[in-house]
């Protein structure tokens, strides 16, 4: 059955990850607790992407018998896309930052191995070349773990949860990595969230009737931990080398209460239908590809014309809208133009 609530959910999801990015290009500082208190409930958006792949890889794939196409799929709508996508802002990083890796894998010696084949290979499974593209490396290796899915949805109900609550308390403490390099970390890290997410599908009618008419209070839980948050003085991702200890990770908290919210709220809009928000799920991969390329021309506008702003939040919404719309209209453009290939560039 096909779930409009979760297609709405994947619209607002890709505003809130494309709302993360839009802090560095405006100059926003956060100095308030009300700023801090937003910027909280931003960070760490990927999650929600997280989450509603864990559910639809239930519903759709496993409760569908469909779990054959399902790898195939992930590398038509995500791998090759990446790969096209990649091609340009890997060349740009070793003309313009050539000494990139050095910071965290010293190649001593001027070889064309150590100067173009090493980097280029470690841009590609890191995605450390563009905003975002960490997450293509990572997906996919979690993806590439399905059989091990398939086996956690076929367990007793006890064992499925005492996985998980195990699972989800090293993700407390182990945290993202740093600057997202560590693809082995985040999918230690991010493996529950994906995990709640079949759990949430494979319950869901539980799931539902458990928090029917409770949202409220999901939503209270989540914003109680992001002005914590904020109170202590903390305002992103917590990120770490994995065996560092940094306390709780509170993001992921926040966003779990976050993720369910989400999903029983939405629940209620089951025949709801907004043009903008299924238009926005439907391009949500396009986005996310897309918005780093946008991102990295308003940069190169800010530096050509030396722009600068007395309002970085009326600078930071404008940005959030440009990215979202110019990245969509992209997409669009590219599927109007080729309609047979744009799905392996922009995934849509």
């Amino acid at each position: 059955m096909f779930l409009n609530s979760l297609n709405t959910y994947r619209g607002i999801a890709i505003l809130l990850i494309v709302s993360a990015h839009c802090y560095s290009i405006a100059d926003v500082k956060v100095d308030s607790f009300s700023e801090a208190l937003f910027a909280n409930l931003t960070a760490g958006s990927t999650f929600h992407f997280i989450f509603i792949s864990g559910f639809l890889f239930h519903h759709i794939f496993v409760l569908k018998d469909r779990t054959t196409t399902f790898l195939p799929n992930k590398i038509k709508r995500l791998l090759i896309p990446y790969t096209v996508l990649s091609i340009v802002p890997i060349l740009l990083k070793l003309s313009t930052e050539p000494d990139f890796w050095n910071t965290y894998f010293p190649l001593q010696e001027d070889t064309f191995l150590n100067n173009y084949v090493i980097p280029i290979c470690l841009y590609y499974v890191t995605g450390a070349h563009l905003v975002a593209y960490w997450y293509i490396p990572f997906a996919m290796c979690l993806f590439l773990m399905y059989p091990l899915h398939i086996r956690f949805i076929n367990w007793p109900i006890k064992l499925q949860f005492s996985v998980f609550g195990i699972l989800f308390l090293i993700a407390l403490f182990v945290h993202r990595p740093v600057d997202e390099l560590n693809v082995f970390q985040s999918l230690v890290y991010f493996t529950p969230t994906y995990l709640m997410g079949i759990l949430c599908s494979l319950y869901k009618e539980r799931v539902y009737y458990i928090f029917l008419k409770k949202e409220l209070y999901l939503l209270l839980l989540a914003l109680g931990i992001a002005a914590f948050q904020a109170f202590i003085g903390r305002y992103d991702n917590y990120q770490k080398p994995m065996f560092d200890y940094d306390g709780l990770d509170l993001v992921l908290l926040q966003k779990t209460f976050l993720c369910i919210f989400f999903m029983v709220f939405l629940h209620r809009f089951e025949s709801f239908n907004n043009k903008l928000l299924v238009l926005l799920a439907s391009t949500s991969f396009a986005i996310y590809f897309i918005h780093g390329y946008v991102l990295q021309g308003l940069f190169q506008f800010k530096r050509i014309f030396n722009y600068t702003s007395d309002y970085p939040w009326a600078t930071y919404f404008l940005a959030w809208f440009l990215l979202v719309g110019v990245s969509m209209a992209l997409a669009i453009i590219l599927k109007k133009a080729m309609p047979k290939y744009s799905k392996y560039i922009s995934g849509y």
